[in-house]
């Protein structure tokens, strides 16, 4: 078996946030790409880019065909029974999150993801997987329309389940200007929340497992 693999989808046109999503800069400085693949990395996990090819990434086999068009290019380089694709832009996301989706999807034999969030998601390589991502970019037809390059049509296709999250801001994907400020407000709320908790200012904290 090979391992799980670790996929950053970070192939996108970023258009409505007019400058790259993968290269802004969260409050602590690191750049949402090396963020990202830092929430994988620390579950063990080796990890490659949708995208970025100037970063070692890898680059679309079909043009603006979406996050499934990422990871039937990831699959085509890379061989792997399991992958854990996150997105780019999801600043609040971290590697607990992470952990459940790719426990669970093991336990479970299926792909997982959280309610009402296609992504992040865990996705086992089925030969089903791998037989429909082929037809699809195979006999592509340019009048099929981007709803067949959807994650949604694309779970169609196999097992899934999807799980509750205690935490709906960790999925809060920022596409604009105004959401990725708003983000980073909330960084700055929790970092100052963990600043009086460490300096005993806070007597108790609610804890929420995921």
């Amino acid at each position: 078996m090979n391992e799980c693999l670790g996929v950053v989808l970070a192939g996108g046109l970023s258009s409505r946030m007019g400058e790259d999503k993968a290269h802004l800069q969260r409050i602590d400085q690191q750049s949402m790409l090396d963020y990202t693949a830092d929430q994988l990395k620390r579950l063990g996990l080796p990890t490659v880019y949708s995208g970025q090819v100037e970063h070692g990434g890898v680059a679309d086999v079909i043009a603006e065909a979406g996050p499934v068009g990422g990871i039937y290019s990831i699959l085509q380089r890379h061989q792997s029974d399991e992958l854990l694709i996150v997105p780019v832009d999801m600043p609040l996301l971290d590697s607990q999150a992470l952990r459940y989706l790719l426990e669970t999807g093991r336990r479970q034999h299926c792909a997982v993801f959280y309610e009402n969030s296609y992504l992040p998601l865990y996705l086992p390589v089925s030969a089903a997987l791998m037989a429909h991502l082929n037809a699809l970019f195979e006999t592509l037809d340019p009048a099929a329309g981007k709803k067949v390059f959807s994650i949604r049509n694309l779970l169609s296709k196999v097992p899934y389940l999807e799980v509750p999250v205690a935490q709906t801001e960790q999925l809060f994907n920022t596409n604009t200007p105004k959401e990725w400020q708003e983000a980073m407000e909330q960084l700055e709320r929790q970092g100052k929340t963990a600043e009086l908790i460490s300096n005993g200012r806070v007597s108790y904290t609610r804890r929420r497992s995921l």
